[in-house]
């Protein structure tokens, strides 16, 4: 049987323009979507996928005109519909069944056949190993080397009612004869990985020619292997997590969470800067500098700084809508004190910019966000199976997407945070992005491994600080930094305050793990009862998980801590432990500002030799400070 393969050279996976890399393909627009309703049922959710997947092939291809659809009852999803829609601007049909899509493009020549697979119905968690069908792996991955819907056996009847004839049957097929057989066929630039259970997110896979693998392995690590350095990974495999990403990260490649992913074609049409109004998707907080942040002594600075940040389907879904945005996004206490959100930037832009820009326009004055890496992966490991400097290559690409949105600060996981490897790996990040004011680390077991150390590493513009956590509010670890609200703000308030002189015991990151799960005690404080008997797999009334425990914790908190946005709290730490550096910086930006202004030259010569005989740590360099803030104040132009 003679199969049609679309040539490679024919899909425009990761295009690259002058400034913003692509890892994921920008789809053009559709003149007509055609709306199906949200599958619930997976094997029904395997046509529809693999059909999706199909047509926005065609379209990638230049050949094709329309995208399918997936109706949701997520208010997030609802929400990027009406902002593509205001954009994009289609034609909206339907909603029609699967079936019903299925037969307009068999209609138009874009399916000609179905792939047979086994359902995997072997009783093991989602997500988890054992013993494993694959062969709905197998029949993604050739959908598009096929034009064939995946089909499974219970749906056989269905598709030959359509006249749809079994192309290939995969139902004793491996993964790993799949990829000997047909791997000169996949895409070299993205990695889906997928348990067979779960049909989600496949349609990106079908649309771009990927292979998919269920788990860790040889096959894993085959198909890593013949990946390009620095490619993203779609969805989420079966196993351990530590077994998914170490593999990945030494093979330069990076996890992006993606497995509860919808519509992510029709979400990708867009490339901010271009068809997105940059200013859309640039932080709220991206002007803040060294002349908005106030002197203060004999104070404490903590920064929150939620976890899980990498993960896309997570910002896309329940973090600010859906049946969960309550805790998180949507939560009442966002707004009542600074708060860090982690995000992954660079996914967001290109697979769903409207997620950043409802993100940032909705942002309170004490919201700031910290991008996770491109997304999950190790930079202490990153590339170090293969040739060629990986992390360099990354953290390139990353600062120009930092430019973009205005971050100013990173968060990484990091299987060793302060050896060799990773010191190493802090350098490249910041020479590859100069205008960092810090980097956020935590490790991968535990988090909260660096108890608050701080290192200073060597960049062009200075040294400049990567924090390590310290306390992390995590329910029900044992472990002793993670524990409940009132742990945390017991710790906290036990810590000293700064002045005259300071040093990092003064400043505190935390952690609060997005998905722990506590009692609320009213104030209760015990260190304890917040975690007691609290089931950590479902919400029952009177327990909370996200940014309420936080409040619990900020409540609690003495007059004295401050709490700051991770942005300031790095700023607050090169001022106060970098003085001479930081405030010789502050004075050559203004020297430069205020070009041949000869009362501000006469104040900048001032500071400057104040400066000269300034100690690091020490609360004499306030003087300095509030001059040089001065004179910012006082030049033409400046707001006062």
């Amino acid at each position: 049987m003679a199969f049609f393969f679309l040539p490679l050279s024919q899909i425009s996976l990761a295009a690259e323009g002058p400034e913003l890399h692509r890892y994921w393909p920008r789809f053009p627009r559709p003149e007509i979507v055609l709306r199906v309703p949200f599958q619930g049922d997976h094997e029904e959710g395997m046509v529809f996928e693999t059909a999706a997947g199909l047509a926005a092939r065609e379209l990638l291809a230049g050949r094709g005109n329309l995208l399918l659809c997936e109706d949701s009852e997520n208010t997030a999803y609802q929400r990027w519909f009406r902002m593509m829609q205001a954009v994009v601007k289609p034609q909206v049909q339907g909603p029609v069944s699967t079936w019903e899509a299925v037969g307009r493009l068999r209609d138009l020549g874009i399916i000609q056949g179905a792939i047979l697979y086994r359902y995997d119905r072997h009783d093991r968690p989602w997500h988890e190993t054992g013993k494993i069908d694959e062969s709905a792996n197998v029949a993604t991955s050739l959908a598009s080397l096929l034009n064939a819907v995946a089909v499974s056996e219970r749906l056989r009847p269905r598709a030959e009612e359509l006249g749809l004839k079994v192309l290939l049957d995969v139902r004793d097929k491996t993964e790993a004869e799949c990829l000997r057989e047909y791997g000169d066929h996949f895409t070299r630039r993205l990695l889906m990985t997928a348990d067979p259970k779960s049909r989600v997110a496949r349609t990106m896979a079908v649309a771009t020619g990927a292979f998919v693998v269920s788990q860790p392995g040889k096959v894993y690590d085959a198909a890593l292997a013949r990946c390009r350095g620095d490619s993203p990974i779609l969805g989420w495999g079966c196993g351990g997590e530590a077994k998914q990403t170490l593999p990945s990260s030494q093979w330069g490649l990076f996890q992006t969470a993606t497995n509860w992913c919808h519509n992510l074609p029709l979400l990708s049409t867009e490339t901010p800067g271009e068809s997105i109004p940059t200013k859309s998707v640039k932080s709220p907080r991206h002007n803040l500098s060294l002349s908005d942040i106030e002197w203060e002594t004999r104070v404490h600075y903590v920064t929150f700084i939620m976890s899980d940040g990498d993960n896309v389907q997570w910002l896309m879904g329940n973090f600010c809508g859906g049946t969960e945005g309550r805790w998180y996004y949507e939560s009442g206490a966002r707004g009542r004190f600074a708060f860090g959100w982690t995000f992954p930037y660079v996914s967001l832009a290109q697979l769903c910019p409207y997620a950043l820009i409802d993100l940032f326009s909705k942002a309170s004055s004490r919201d700031d966000f910290v991008l996770y890496g491109t997304g999950y992966l190790y930079p202490d490991h990153f590339g170090s199976q293969r040739e060629g400097d990986c992390l360099r290559l990354h953290a390139s690409r990353m600062a120009e997407y930092m430019r973009l949105g205005g971050l100013k600060t990173v968060a990484y996981n990091l299987q060793d945070w302060d050896s060799e490897e990773a010191l190493d790996a802090y350098g490249t990040l910041l020479y590859e992005v100069p205008f960092l004011e810090g980097i956020f680390t935590v490790q991968y077991y535990p988090y909260s491994a660096g108890e608050g150390r701080v290192l200073w590493i060597k960049g062009p513009e200075g040294h400049i600080p990567v924090v390590s956590c310290r306390l992390c509010i995590w329910a029900q670890t044992g472990r002793p930094h993670d524990t409940t609200p009132a742990g945390v703000a017991k710790w906290i308030n036990s810590y000293p305050r700064g002045g005259p002189q300071w040093s990092e015991n003064h400043f505190t990151f935390v952690m609060p793990h997005c998905w722990s799960r506590f009692r609320d005690t009213h104030g209760d404080a015990s260190i304890t009862a917040e975690e007691e008997g609290v089931v950590q797999d479902k919400d029952v009334p009177g327990v909370y998980r996200g940014l309420m425990p936080v409040a619990w914790a900020v409540d609690r908190l003495d007059e004295d801590i401050r709490v700051v946005t991770p942005t300031e709290f790095l700023m607050q730490m090169r001022l106060r432990l970098r003085t001479r550096q930081t405030l010789a910086s502050l004075a050559a930006d203004l020297e430069e500002e205020r070009g041949t202004d000869p009362d501000a030259a006469e104040s900048l010569a001032k500071a400057k030799r104040l400066i000269q005989d300034l100690k690091d740590g020490s609360d004499d360099g306030k003087k300095v400070f509030d001059l040089l803030k001065r004179i910012k104040r006082t030049a033409p132009g400046s707001v006062r």
